[in-house]
């Protein structure tokens, strides 16, 4: 059995899946965003973030994680804001002594669609329909962390195969 946390940082909306590989079974354990307000001081939120990524730390199994990469973005300040909420995702993960593994979106949508140019509504229902959910999960930052635990769950014959 494998727990993998996806994690799709960002200061305003850090989404998150924690898939479970079990056999030959894949499913969802937990799935959902983590907001911050934005009339809040940068470092506060930052606090927020690493609160409640410890508090999904210590109330579920996790086994690894798997963290979207950053990609070029026009907009620096968007750039500067996901590198810190990226950097609260490492520093838990290092604390917690868990190993991390980085993938861009677009590694993660072609591992799920087979395309890595996806749109967003494109990747929560891959999600739905690769998890059997019920309803595509929302909002599409939660989808996008678990697509991330879903790319790695699909890398790790890979990874395991090149140690």
């Amino acid at each position: 059995m494998l727990n993998v946390l996806g994690i799709d940082p960002g200061l305003a909306s850090t989404g998150f899946g924690l898939v479970r590989k079990d056999g030959d079974n894949i499913f969802v354990v937990k799935y959902g965003v983590i907001k911050t307000p934005s009339n809040e001081k940068v470092p506060d939120r930052l606090f927020m973030i690493y609160s409640e990524l410890k508090r999904i730390f210590n109330d579920n199994v996790i086994d690894h994680v798997a963290l979207e990469k950053i990609f070029f973005n026009t907009n620096l300040k968007t750039v500067v804001n996901v590198s810190e909420a990226r950097g609260i995702a490492m520093l838990i993960t290092s604390q917690y002594e868990k190993p991390l593994f980085e993938y861009t979106p677009l590694e993660a949508k072609k591992a799920l669609i087979g395309v890595g140019r996806a749109t967003k509504r494109e990747v929560q229902l891959a999600v739905q329909r690769i998890l059997n959910m019920d309803k595509k999960p929302t909002p599409d930052d939660a989808a996008d962390g678990i697509a991330l635990a879903l790319c790695h769950i699909y890398n790790l014959p890979y990874i395991e195969a090149a140690l």
